[in-house]
């Protein structure tokens, strides 16, 4: 009776466990970004390109030169993803949150950890406030390890990222992407 009980729990987490294989992750090839600055005299787009590689797979390069000096510990985000059908935009994300409260308390991020933790790790912001140097991105890979938590069905988003500084919207960035099963 004891064996038939081992062996019947072992046929069972071995079903189970087989239910739990990898699916193929669904991937966001991107087709194009978009960075501009709403406010000139305090801060100027230097680089702002998408490089695709092997099958569709993309890394994005993003440099932006502050032109104000001082330090800067006012900085509000937000992400708006939208979800592009012929001429409508719906949009399934807008949060807003501020950034030297994340760096201090990165738990409490919600959407944003989707998409901040992974591009901290590629940049040359300090993980302190106030900041006071131009912003690098440099290579933020978008491949199936990259953002597959998202929880969007497939089709066609922008994803766009505002950034205020000192009270008044300065950055706006726009990445255009088809969600898709694999490459």
């Amino acid at each position: 009776m004891k064996d038939q009980l081992v062996f019947f729990s072992l046929m069972l987490s071995i079903l189970l466990l087989k239910e739990l294989e990898p699916i193929d992750g669904r991937v966001f090839k991107v087709s194009k970004m978009e960075c501009r600055t709403l406010d000139p005299s305090f801060a100027h787009v230097k680089n702002c390109n998408v490089v695709h590689s092997e099958h569709g797979r993309a890394a994005l390069y993003i440099h932006i030169t502050m032109l104000y000096k001082g330090p800067i510990d006012d900085i509000i985000l937000n992400l708006g993803i939208y979800k592009i059908l012929k001429n409508r935009r719906f949009q399934f994300v807008n949060e807003t949150m501020d950034f030297c409260s994340f760096l201090r308390q990165p738990l409490q991020s919600g959407f944003f950890g989707f998409l901040i933790n992974p591009l901290l790790k590629i940049t040359n912001i300090n993980t302190t406030c106030p900041l006071q140097q131009d912003y690098i991105f440099n290579g933020f890979r978008i491949d199936e390890s990259t953002l597959k938590e998202v929880p969007l069905p497939n089709g066609v988003y922008m994803l766009q990222v505002r950034t205020s500084m000192l009270k008044k919207w300065r950055t706006d960035i726009r990445v255009y992407s088809t969600r898709v099963e694999k490459y």
